[in-house]
């Protein structure tokens, strides 16, 4: 998925914003064809979502292309209910020729029928990315519906000035966790003589998945899944586990009985997520490498260090998510394509890290041969991000059907869960048996 971090991402989501006039004239373009691009011989019309200073890069990615094939680009750029947009656009027969989006979209776009499957003879550079990242943009059935652009993993920042004032070290484990979490809430850290610190930041809201976005990392590291493969492309639920509940059941501690959660957090997303660490009230942040120039454009820049997330009893497994480029159906199929190998290139994937500073569109690069540390200026928190990416990171289902509605459904019980301090056994039984009826509902149950 695309940053989520940044409006999810994640949704932590890519990075773009909103270009009003660009906006208005492409949208009233729409409508006059069927099944193919508004212009058949105009240039390129490339969607792309998100938000923030991402415009700028890019801006230079696409006048770069512009430059080197003659190829015009025409984006329309946006984070505000940019799916809903997209399937309006379908309907009226006027999708664009690409769409850059989340890899958590590759299941819903394919069941809607409105992305091309890729042929990887015809994307140069394609068949010889990252293995991992080329595993997101495949379907149950092995066929490859998206371009993978960009990815990312969570790690974890931690306060380490406060480590420091409290005598402690960065966690490494969910023993260490709850250790840190608890000193950090109530032995007063930051000194001022208030209880007003707390352990953990979680973005807890159900809007857009927020709740099961940060969760899945302690699913994974629980040893646990939401689903197994039946092969075939089918799949049986897999939330009443042991392992599935131990993670519900450390989620709860944390919340509800050692009381180390921002108060709020509920109905906080990433950006109010951001907010509680920036301005200390938060010690310790789960979230995705994006975030680093958020800190650093804040009072916490320098007081804070990445470090992997801590091991549970499962491994240490985290949260991995991408950006990827999709050819829609009706596109000009030879230019999109020609755009997409163009983004795979090495030049254009360190175009991506390094063109603004504040808005690194690649994250991490899925190109072999480049180091994001390297092109960061030697940052070693990038270095960790990747390390964490390659050894660890887990991507969601992103290839079922409707994956969005099922990690809304998870959040949705969550996040009652939480809220009512309700037993977490109980609740993840009654959550797996929606989530079997809902993997039956899209024709994917085992």
């Amino acid at each position: 998925m695309t940053a989520r971090g940044t409006g999810t991402g994640r949704r932590r989501m890519t990075g773009i914003v909103v270009v009003s006039a660009l906006s208005a004239g492409l949208l009233a373009g729409c409508g006059s064809h069927s099944g193919s691009s508004a212009d058949s011989t105009g240039p390129l019309k490339v969607w792309v979502r998100g938000s923030g200073d991402s415009l700028k890069a890019y801006d230079k990615i696409f006048a770069a292309f512009t430059a080197k094939t003659g190829i015009k680009v025409q984006p329309y750029m946006t984070l505000t209910d940019f799916e809903t947009k997209l399937s309006a656009s379908a309907s009226a027969h006027s999708l664009p020729d690409m769409v850059i989006d989340n890899a958590s979209q590759l299941g819903d776009f394919e069941s809607q029928g409105i992305i091309q499957k890729v042929d990887a003879s015809s994307v140069p550079g394609l068949s010889a990315l990252s293995p991992q990242a080329l595993s997101s943009v495949k379907d149950p059935k092995g066929a490859t519906y998206a371009i993978p652009f960009s990815a990312q993993a969570n790690v974890l920042l931690v306060r380490k000035d406060w480590l420091a004032k409290l005598h402690l070290s960065p966690p490494k484990t969910w023993a260490d966790v709850e250790r840190v979490a608890k000193a950090f809430t109530r032995d007063d850290p930051d000194a001022d003589g208030k209880n007003d610190t707390y352990g953990i930041d979680v973005p807890g809201t159900t809007a857009n998945g927020y709740i099961s976005w940060w969760w899945s990392s302690l699913l994974w590291q629980a040893g646990g899944d939401y689903v197994k493969s039946d092969g075939g492309g089918k799949y049986t639920a897999t939330l009443d586990s042991p392992q599935a509940i131990s993670a519900a059941q450390e989620f709860e501690k944390l919340a509800c009985t050692d009381k180390v959660v921002q108060p709020g957090m509920l109905n906080d997303d990433t950006t109010a997520g951001n907010k509680a660490f920036q301005t200390g009230l938060t010690g310790m942040y789960l979230t995705g490498p994006y975030a680093f120039a958020t800190m650093d454009a804040s009072p916490v820049k320098g007081k804070y260090v990445a470090v992997a997330p801590p091991a549970g009893p499962g491994g240490s497994q985290t949260l991995a998510e991408g950006t990827s480029m999709y050819l829609m159906q009706g596109a000009k199929t030879d230019e999109a394509e020609k755009l997409a190998g163009f983004m795979i290139t090495p030049k254009t994937q360190q175009l991506g890290m390094t063109a603004v500073p504040t808005a690194t569109v690649v994250r991490l690069p899925v190109t072999p041969g480049l180091n994001a540390a390297t092109a960061h200026s030697d940052d070693p928190r990038w270095g960790l991000a990747a390390t964490v990416y390659q050894k660890d990171g887990h991507y969601e289902y992103d290839s079922l059907p409707n994956w969005t509605a099922l990690r809304q459904l998870t959040s949705d019980d969550l996040n009652g869960m939480i809220a009512q301090c309700a037993p977490p056994a109980a609740a993840m039984k009654k959550l797996n048996s929606q989530f079997q009826a809902a993997l039956a509902a899209q024709g994917v149950a085992g």
